[in-house]
């Protein structure tokens, strides 16, 4: 291949960047899919993993295109894919969070490529990354919808059920509680100051009519 030039090395370098990441993924959804045992969540996450193949190839591609060739050597070894591979396990356990980040990322890195592509005049590469993007974007945007009832999963399994009403809530209905006594002493007594005043008014008038 012949030497790239300086413009084409930059769009490479970040290129061959989120390359790497679309294919340290595959072997993190791949054990998110083992894992998680929520129907909707796994079918998702299937989804995104042909997705993510596709955007690796599409990388590939483009990195051809501009004449180099796709490297994924920053890959992180056999303890370190372990290490990412036991998270993946978690997250499925627990919630989604560290999928969510995964995504956050992936975005960031198609966000630079864009802007990068765009300020060099590569409308191919401003059209993939933007393209990716839309749909890390779709991904992520699914799991933050799950976030909220896998966590309640979590809360269900690890806190005993005696634990789980929120510390201030006693609190607050004693609040709630003492102010309404308090609103309906207030309103009792302006009742009594009402009548007392009204019997006060009719004495002065029978006052005055005698006289």
């Amino acid at each position: 291949m012949a030497d790239l030039t300086a413009r084409d090395a930059v769009l490479v370098k970040y290129l061959n960047e989120a390359y790497g990441k679309e294919k340290q993924l595959e072997t993190v959804l791949q054990a998110q899919i083992g894992r998680t045992q929520n129907m909707t969540i796994k079918k998702r996450l299937r989804e995104h993993l042909k997705e993510t193949k596709a955007h690796a190839r599409s990388l590939q591609s483009r990195i051809r295109a501009l004449g180099s060739k796709a490297d994924a050597g920053n890959l992180p070894g056999p303890e370190a894919i372990t290490a990412l591979t036991n998270k993946a396990m978690a997250a499925a356990k627990g919630h989604v969070r560290d999928a969510f980040w995964n995504e956050a990322e992936e975005i960031a890195h198609y966000t630079v490529i864009e802007a990068i592509a765009d300020k060099l005049g590569d409308k191919e590469t401003v059209k993939l990354a933007k393209q990716i993007r839309r749909e890390e974007e779709r991904m992520q945007a699914f799991l933050g919808r799950q976030l909220s009832t896998l966590a309640g999963a979590v809360i269900r399994e690890e806190v005993p059920a005696r634990e789980r009403k929120p510390a201030g809530a006693r609190t607050t209905r004693r609040r709630r509680t003492t102010s309404t006594r308090r609103t309906a002493t207030t309103s009792r007594s302006g009742t009594r100051r009402s009548s007392s005043n009204g019997r006060t008014t009719a004495a002065r008038s029978r006052a005055r009519a005698t006289r």
